[in-house]
């Protein structure tokens, strides 16, 4: 029944990675340490998160390529948060293995639910005026970028996102980009982050690849295959039906899983 789950957890990650750019653990971590045994222990959140992050790392390099396919990255905007996330997320790691089960996991669940929510009320994050692929920011984009970029680079290692979500919703309201460009170059970001914060995770955990390599190996196989279908299928619908879906499914799963850990 656990390997049932895992495959649910790490589909969902990767139609979530594929459709909006969101990191695997905002889906793969409930799932794993509400419904799967083996990581109810006490560094079993950190453990999921350490294998959502390696799923990040494929998943996010096949939704990459797609999107540059269709000439959906900007990285002449998204320059400055590359480089402070990449600095921060190793900060994060180590931070997360220090706070423990309990506050890493709970604090996942009511994420997604939340980035669920948010989807429904208003799925096109787009703001009317979107600024042309490779103008340079301005010295307010830059500033907004080093701010994002050092925050959601912590929050990449601590919570185990490789922090789409956020990116996505900075590059859309802030930096002006329409939303498919902004999915793919939050993606582009993820891959070398996700590396980078996995990388981290199981050298200052290293059981993780012990223990868990045939679990790493299924979860990043399967969110590899679900990132590409749902990145082609992305490209080929309207920025609101993407939304929508994603936050449909965001906000059950999210609900379901708060539910699951704390009331039943």
């Amino acid at each position: 029944m656990e390997i049932f789950w895992l495959i649910i957890a790490s589909l969902g990650a990767g139609i979530g990675t594929g459709l909006a750019g969101l990191s695997a653990a905002t889906v793969m971590v409930p799932i794993m340490i509400v419904l799967c045994p083996s990581f109810a222990g006490e560094t079993g959140a950190y453990q999921a998160t350490a294998i959502a992050l390696a799923s990040d790392i494929l998943g996010s390099a096949v939704t990459t390529y797609t999107y540059y396919r269709h000439n959906n990255i900007d990285l002449k905007r998204g320059w400055i948060m590359f480089v402070c996330i990449i600095i921060m997320c190793t900060a994060g790691s180590y931070a997360a293995y220090l706070a423990g089960n309990v506050v890493l996991g709970s604090f996942t669940l009511f994420l997604t639910f939340c980035i669920g929510i948010r989807f429904l009320i208003k799925p096109d994050t787009s703001r009317k005026e979107t600024v042309s692929k490779g103008e340079k920011l301005d010295w307010k984009g830059i500033l907004i970028s080093l701010f994002f970029g050092l925050t959601i680079g912590f929050g990449t290692g601590f919570v185990g996102t490789g922090g789409g979500m956020m990116m996505l919703v900075v590059f859309t309201a802030f930096l002006g980009m329409d939303l498919k460009t902004a999915v793919g170059t939050s993606t582009f970001i993820m891959t070398f982050t996700a590396l980078i914060a996995s990388v981290s995770h199981i050298l200052i955990h290293p059981a993780i690849i012990l223990e868990k390599w045939p679990v790493m190996i299924l979860c990043m196989t399967v969110a590899t295959i679900a990132s590409l279908v749902s990145a082609r299928f992305a490209n080929r619908v309207s920025n609101r039906t993407v939304g929508l879906v994603t936050g449909a499914v965001l906000t059950i799963l999210g609900a379901s899983m708060i539910y699951l850990n704390f009331f039943a």
